[in-house]
């Protein structure tokens, strides 16, 4: 009984981590896409205050440079 349950928390654990991993790779999508079209977004800052991110931040957050292309190696600090 006790290893059905231990293999039952270990496939709930596998499934939220595959959860947590497509949430953020959707996140990232639809952030990048706003940027690609020029839109900024908004976004709690933790204190309660709404701010919003422009294009160019949200590439810097994923690597990016302002145009939302891969930064090449002399750009990289």
């Amino acid at each position: 009984m006790a290893e059905l349950v231990q293999d039952r928390i270990s496939e709930l654990r596998a499934l939220s981590t595959a959860v947590q991993d497509s949430h953020s790779r959707s996140t990232r999508d639809a952030l990048l896409e706003h940027a690609r079209m020029g839109r900024s977004v908004c976004e709690s800052d933790g204190n309660g205050k709404v701010v919003w991110i422009p294009p160019a931040e949200i590439f810097a957050r994923y690597g990016l440079d302002e145009f939302g292309r891969p930064k090449t190696m002399e750009e990289t600090p």
